[in-house]
C-alpha cells in the first residue's frame, strides 16, 4: 500500500508539472493564498493570514494580526488593493485595484513588473528557503536560469503608491525602515537572493545606498482645447515604470494611456483620441491627465471641445 501511494503521489506530481508546463511561465505557483481559508496553498507554511496571533516563520515572533497589518497599517483600510468583489478567495495577482492602484493584488508589493515573471524573486526566495517545488515547472524560479530585477527595483505599489496610502512602503531597500511593521527589521527579500535590504549588495556598499528613483516631467498637451485628439508628452530621466491616465472632473478613471516599464531616459509621446477604456467617444468637458513615475506624481488639465 505504501508503494502504491508513493507511486500515485509521484504520478500526480508529474501530471501537475506537465499541466503547468503547458501554461505561460508567468503563472504563479498558486493562484490564491489558500483554497479553504486556512491550511492549503501558501497557508500550508505561512498559516492563517487572519490569525490574531500570527507567528512569523522568518523570525519566530508574534506579528499580531497579519491581515490588519496589511489592511490598516500599510494600506489605510483600502480593501480593494487585495480583494475582488468578494473577500474570498484572495487571488495573488488579481484584485479590484484600490485607490489609484493596479488590480494585481499581492503582487503589487511582492513582485516586480520588470521581472519576466512578477513572482520570480518571490519564487527564488522560497527556493533558498528549501521549497523547491517550483523548479519543476518554472524555469525562472531557478537562480541558475534567471536573475530577477535587483533589490533596489521597487514593486509596482512602491513605485506608484496610488492615492490615500500614506503608510504604504515606498523604498524597496528599506533605508528608512518603512517595511519594519512587525518583527525583526529585515523588510522583504525582493530579488530572492536570501539577502534583505541593506545587507543586499544591490542596495548598498558599506551601508551607503546606491539606488535612486527616476523622475518624469509631464508637459502640457497639444493642442488644447482639442478635437478629436491631442498629444501628451513626458520626459523620463532614467529607466522606470510609468503610468499615464486620464480622469474626469469627478475623479473617475476614464482611460489608461500608458502602464509600462521604459528602459531608456528620453522623451515619450502618446496620443489620446478622446475615448474611454471601452472605446466610447466622450462628450466635451474638462479632463485631468496624471503621470505616475518612481519619482512622484504630476497632473495637468486639458479640455475636449466639440
Amino acid at each position: 500500500m505504501k508503494q502504491t501511494h508513493r507511486t500515485g503521489s509521484i504520478s500526480a506530481f508529474l501530471m501537475f508539472c506537465i499541466l503547468m508546463m503547458l501554461l505561460p511561465v508567468t503563472v504563479s505557483a498558486y493562484s490564491q493564498y489558500s483554497e479553504d481559508g486556512d491550511n492549503t496553498n501558501c497557508a500550508t507554511c505561512h498559516g492563517d493570514f487572519r490569525a490574531n496571533n500570527y507567528t512569523s516563520l522568518a523570525d519566530g515572533q508574534n506579528w499580531g494580526n497579519l491581515h490588519n497589518l496589511h489592511r490598516s497599517d500599510m494600506l489605510s483600510g483600502d480593501c480593494d488593493a487585495c480583494h475582488q468583489s468578494s473577500f474570498f478567495p484572495v487571488l495573488l495577482d488579481e484584485s479590484v485595484g484600490g485607490s489609484g492602484l493596479d488590480p494585481i493584488g499581492c503582487m503589487g508589493c511582492h513582485g516586480r513588473a520588470q521581472d519576466n515573471n512578477p513572482g520570480a524573486g518571490l519564487q527564488q526566495h522560497h527556493i533558498n528557503a528549501g521549497v523547491t517545488l517550483c523548479l519543476g515547472c518554472h524555469e525562472d524560479a531557478d537562480p541558475a536560469n534567471y536573475t530577477p530585477a535587483g533589490e533596489e527595483t521597487p514593486p509596482p505599489y512602491y513605485a506608484n503608491p496610488g492615492s490615500g496610502h500614506p503608510d504604504i512602503p515606498t523604498d524597496s531597500c528599506n533605508d528608512d525602515g518603512s517595511e519594519d511593521f512587525a518583527g525583526l527589521p529585515t523588510g522583504l527579500d525582493n530579488n530572492g537572493d536570501d539577502l534583505y535590504d541593506g545587507d543586499d549588495p544591490g542596495c548598498s556598499i558599506t551601508g551607503v545606498s546606491t539606488h535612486s528613483f527616476p523622475t518624469a516631467s509631464l508637459l502640457q498637451n497639444h493642442p488644447n482645447p482639442f478635437n478629436p485628439s491631442t498629444h501628451i508628452k513626458y520626459v523620463l530621466d532614467g529607466p522606470g515604470h510609468v503610468r499615464l491616465q486620464v480622469f474626469s472632473v469627478n475623479g473617475e478613471l476614464v482611460r489608461t494611456l500608458v502602464n509600462a516599464h521604459h528602459d531608456q531616459a528620453m522623451s515619450y509621446q502618446v496620443t489620446w483620441d478622446g475615448r474611454n477604456n471601452d472605446g466610447r467617444a466622450l462628450p466635451s468637458g474638462v479632463f485631468f491627465y496624471r503621470l505616475e513615475s518612481p519619482g512622484g506624481v504630476e497632473m495637468k488639465k486639458m479640455v475636449l471641445l466639440k
